[in-house]
């Protein structure tokens, strides 16, 4: 069993291309990521609306705090996935 565990975890190279197709599906995410979604957009004013609407002006106060700290957490990783993209880029050249 310990043998195979260790042949399990050895250490094996990518699949010839692998890291130009990781590139790509994170160039098509970044993509899809700086199109502006109107209608995604306008369910998220829907949304605000109702909560302010349903749950009170104290609710909506800390809904509002959670988002914007979501939103920097997602801030975040993005600018950490831009960083490991450029290490990946600057490896592979």
């Amino acid at each position: 069993m310990d043998n195979e565990l260790k042949a399990a975890l050895r250490r094996k190279e990518p699949p010839p291309g692998f890291t130009e197709r990781v590139l790509a599906a994170i160039d098509r995410d970044d993509a899809a990521a700086a199109r502006p979604s109107l209608r995604g957009h306008w369910r998220a004013i829907a949304a605000a609306a109702l909560l302010v609407i349903g749950l009170g002006g104290g609710e909506a106060v800390r809904i509002a705090r959670a988002k914007q700290q979501m939103l920097t957490a997602l801030h975040i990783t993005g600018a950490k996935l831009r960083d490991a993209r450029n290490h990946v880029n600057d490896i592979s050249r």
